[in-house]
């Protein structure tokens, strides 16, 4: 918002009460200390006029800081463009991954051998590129040779992001994107050149290194510029029943044959005659009368066909033969032992 500026002149000629009213248009904060003195109005809009100017002239931008302004930005910019900002992490006190963005560029580590003078290691894709006595050396030469594009140099197509590691037990982790395996890292027990640890892919060695982290990180790069070999990934395993759908499938095929369905079992006329269940996808029958012997079955439904087999075997076992109904007799004759029994006798 603008105000009109009034020059001394003009607020010469204006009465006290005009003078209040253009102190209240401009939005006047000087104090008025004798508000019946035409004067002490004039100097008090006067002085609130040379503030606001002084304030406008500072904040007025200045053209030559602004076109620099916008020239180091456009610098920082392409700089970031061509060589962006590194960022460290650190995985252990002796092993650290430097990134640029989301890509992994290079990582330091530590060597543990004997009589190394130089220590502290750089590394690209498993492989040494340079040595120093210490970690802020070698940081210092990742910047420099990032920043001319010698080090591991950013391809044109986007990069994706690492894959994340999953400790399985110590001697085994996973390393996954999303839910998708990718490689599997484990330790090998056999001395070969102190690389215990190794990188597997369809339980195929691709590569070995003295520490687990190592092998992280070279799975991250590898990954990153696409030179991974494709891990296969498992089929789903269909999931089990729970156990009430078990239980309902269960007591379903019971009332079929009118049995009852107890916790400790399943019964016919307040006898026990066995049990039915599911145990890792795999049904199974047990007859009360046969010491608690597991017998594989293909469903629900054949688990109760063959404890109703039995509890009708063991019923008509102990009737005399002329008692039997017709019924009854079809069910012996079907039973192929018991048929070829009553035919021998």
């Amino acid at each position: 918002m603008t105000y009109r500026t009034y020059t001394h002149q003009q607020l010469q000629h204006k009465s006290i009460a005009r003078l209040k009213q253009i102190y209240c248009e401009v939005g006047c904060t000087v104090e008025v200390f004798d508000k019946r003195c035409k004067d002490a109005w004039m100097n008090a809009i006067a002085e609130y006029q040379a503030i606001r100017v002084e304030t406008a002239v500072n904040a007025a931008p200045d053209e030559q800081a602004l076109a620099q302004a916008k020239l180091d930005q456009y610098i920082a910019d392409q700089a970031e463009a061509i060589a962006p900002q590194l960022t460290t992490v650190e995985i252990n006190c002796y092993h650290y991954e430097v990134y640029a963005l989301k890509q992994l560029v290079a990582y330091i580590t530590y060597d543990y051998d004997e009589f190394v003078t130089q220590p502290w290691v750089v590394m690209v894709n498993g492989e040494e590129i340079f040595r120093h006595q210490t970690q802020a050396q070698c940081y210092r030469y990742i910047q420099w040779h990032h920043q001319d594009g010698t080090l591991n140099p950013q391809t044109e197509t986007e990069v994706p992001e690492a894959p994340s590691i999953l400790e399985i037990s110590f001697y085994d982790q996973e390393a996954f994107v999303g839910d998708e395996l990718v490689a599997s890292i484990s330790y090998d027990h056999g001395n070969y050149q102190n690389l215990y640890w190794r990188v597997m892919i369809n339980s195929i060695e691709i590569f070995r290194d003295i520490s687990p982290a190592r092998c992280h990180s070279y799975i991250k790069q590898q990954y990153q510029q696409g030179k991974l070999p494709l891990q296969e990934q498992l089929e789903p395993e269909e999931p089990w029943a729970t156990d009430n759908e078990i239980m309902a499938e269960i007591f379903t095929e019971c009332e079929n044959y009118g049995f009852e369905m107890l916790d400790d079992g399943i019964y016919q006329n307040d006898v026990k005659l066995g049990e039915v269940g599911c145990t890792d996808g795999r049904w199974w029958m047990v007859r009360t009368a046969q010491d608690n012997q597991r017998i594989p079955c293909n469903s629900a439904a054949d688990a109760v066909q063959l404890l109703s087999k039995s509890a009708a075997d063991e019923y008509l076992g102990y009737r005399l033969l002329e008692h039997l109904t017709p019924g009854e007799w079809r069910s012996l004759l079907s039973d192929t032992d018991q048929g070829q029994e009553l035919l021998t006798v």
